[in-house]
């Protein structure tokens, strides 16, 4: 392990159980072996201009560590966050920090505006609630027949989804994935506990696509 990342962040790990600031170096070994990766203030990285036309920007998630992530050919970069998760009590309130979890999550540029874009998979339970329901999607591909794609301009979304990037997204091994586009910036990530396998997941994804 590149030691810096132990020494970056001394300052970021005292809130995290032992157990997982060891898989937050286990991730960071893995991506290392993958990707050329750096240590930056999330405050450096896609965050605050992602979030800058929403009132209150993802106020349940915390970015705790913001990587810097190339390709070995330098072809794509993109930042992963290991996020916290905190839930809410029924009266809004902030649950215990024990309660808290850890999340990894992505942004990249692209290098269209594409306006605003979200794609999520259809659940078993999405797809037999349809035959009752007037939802309407604007965008529809018999090809892409397993996802729901809101999209504030038509023309801008089928020019996202090419063919290569349909591919891309229906082979994405968990159908929980969340993806999201404002402007020029994508974000991508798992609702679930952070684990490596999500972590390596996500950044294949967020380099592919």
């Amino acid at each position: 392990m590149d030691l810096d990342i132990r020494k970056l962040n001394s300052n970021k790990l005292f809130d995290f159980s032992k157990e997982e600031e060891n898989l937050i170096f286990e991730v960071y070994d893995k991506l290392f072996e993958l990707y050329d990766i750096s240590v930056v203030d999330s405050k450096d990285s896609l965050y605050n201009t992602f979030n800058s036309d929403t009132e209150n920007p993802f106020p349940l998630f915390i970015p705790k560590i913001c990587y810097f992530i190339t390709d070995k050919h330098k072809a794509n970069s993109f930042y992963l966050y290991i996020i916290s998760k905190i839930e809410k009590t029924i009266k809004g309130g902030r649950q215990p920090a024990q309660l808290e979890t850890l999340q990894m999550w992505g942004l990249k540029k692209l290098e269209e505006d594409f306006d605003y874009i979200s794609i999520n998979k259809k659940k078993w339970a999405d797809k037999i609630a349809e035959i009752f329901s007037s939802f309407n999607i604007n965008f529809k591909d018999r090809d892409f027949k397993d996802f729901y794609v809101l999209g504030s301009n038509t023309f801008k979304t089928k020019v996202f989804l090419t063919s290569k990037r349909k591919e891309i997204i229906k082979s994405f091994p968990n159908e929980n994935f969340k993806l999201e586009i404002k402007s020029t910036i994508l974000s991508f990530g798992l609702p679930e506990i952070l684990t490596v396998e999500n972590a390596i997941l996500i950044s294949k994804f967020l380099e592919e696509i």
